[in-house]
């Protein structure tokens, strides 16, 4: 079974960055709706500072997605919540329950607020089938949205192999990089007691039955926009590995140098974005 993947981007660095627009629908009790989807690993949902929306994901690398919902209303004399049922239209033309409840939480005296849930995932021995997918979320068995999207199988990130970024992890790295079995995988970190942020990236493939080396270059992007110089790494797996890890880090030999906020880090193989995934300094 492969290990827990972390939520990630592949290919189009723009969807991290600029959040994609939804489609759009009026429903009682609100007077307009928004549905924007994110990616991230099962688990609590993201905060959302570091929800990746997008309207495509990779098949390999994505494991779960949200819902967020955003809508407005009239202003209310006591705060409720009003339960959401969404259902996902697959290829196939098949429809799946969502996995989790989700409520949307209107306030005393406000007039617009969001909720988000983790709603649909694969388990980590599978991939997500491509093709073209629909979320339909509904109040009372009345649509109140839309928000389509596409799953899609991206090249293989080598040529002439199937080899393919399939999970980024981040960990504290005091000296030297610890060995893999005592990583201590997170992507919150106490700007107080940081020194150095590793970064591991998976790769998933089958054995390609000849040496390569495959050179990747993380750019660690600051809560300012500023860019580090690249975290250096080269995969080098045997020529019978049905995949492997390959990690670098970033920072300083004294903690408390790295600004707080949400961090970006985009890493290339062959100048080409492969994968995306985001950690927070406080």
């Amino acid at each position: 079974m492969k290990p827990m993947k972390s939520p990630l981007r592949s290919g189009l660095l723009a969807a991290v960055l600029l959040p994609l627009p939804a489609i759009a629908a009026d429903a009682a009790p609100f007077t307009a709706v928004s549905i924007r989807l994110f990616e991230q690993a099962d688990g609590p949902v993201q905060p959302f500072g570091r929800r990746i929306y997008a309207t495509h994901f990779d098949a390999t690398l994505t494991r779960a997605i949200g819902v967020e919902i955003g809508a407005t209303y009239p202003k209310q004399s006591e705060a409720r919540l009003v339960e959401v049922a969404c259902t996902l239209q697959k290829p196939d033309g098949s429809a799946l329950e969502a996995g989790r409840p989700m409520s949307f939480q209107i306030f005393e005296n406000e007039t617009e607020s969001n909720s988000a849930n983790v709603q649909w995932g694969v388990p980590d021995e599978q991939d997500w089938q491509p093709g073209d997918y629909t979320v339909d979320c509904a109040i009372d068995g009345q649509s109140i949205g839309q928000a389509p999207f596409t799953i899609v199988l991206n090249a293989a990130d080598v040529a002439d192999t199937d080899l393919r970024i399939a999970g980024l992890r981040f960990f504290p790295v005091e000296d030297e990089l610890p060995p893999k079995t005592e990583r201590d995988y997170t992507d919150v970190f106490e700007t107080a007691d940081t020194r150095r942020i590793g970064v591991e990236l998976e790769f998933t493939h089958s054995p390609i039955g000849r040496a390569i080396e495959v050179p990747v270059a993380c750019h660690y992007y600051w809560p300012d926009g500023q860019v580090m110089p690249p975290a250096q790494m080269n995969y080098q797996p045997g020529p019978a590995w049905p995949g492997g890890y390959s990690a670098a880090n970033m920072g300083w030999d004294e903690a408390g140098k790295w600004p707080t906020g949400h961090y970006v880090v985009v890493c290339l193989i062959a100048g080409r974005p492969a994968v995306v995934n985001r950690f927070e300094v406080r």
